[in-house]
């Protein structure tokens, strides 16, 4: 049976909620905590030619924060996501991504039916 509308808005709440859930990863720095990536910063990394992983990393990890003047500097980032590819390793970059992009259910499996076409 389908979900009714008065199901969803009575399900707002706990839907918004689950959008703004938070990640523990533990990585070889330690615990780190992502946010989970929205849809246009998904779209924009998988955009990208190059460095989609290390970009929603770069993006998504809030604790430690990967945007900070000082921890850059500390690392001699040229560039800011430079900071990445400097405390992670590639495999590294390339997990942590992975656990972002299957956070909002890219690559999950559905349960379906195919209903019959109704013949008027």
């Amino acid at each position: 049976m389908a979900v009714s509308v008065n199901e969803l808005i009575a399900k707002r709440e706990e839907l918004a909620g689950r959008k703004k859930q938070k990640i523990t990863i533990q990585t070889s720095l330690g615990e780190v905590v992502a946010k989970k990536p929205t849809t246009f910063l998904l779209t924009e990394a998988m955009g990208l030619e190059e460095n989609n992983d290390a970009y929603l990393v770069y993006n998504c990890v809030i604790e430690p924060n990967l945007k900070d003047k000082s921890l850059q500097e500390a690392y001699d980032c040229h560039e800011p996501m430079d900071i990445v590819n400097k405390l992670f390793d590639i495999g590294e970059v390339r997990a942590i991504s992975s656990i972002l992009v299957e956070s909002v259910g890219v690559g999950k499996k559905l349960d379906h039916a195919i209903l019959e076409e109704v013949k008027k």
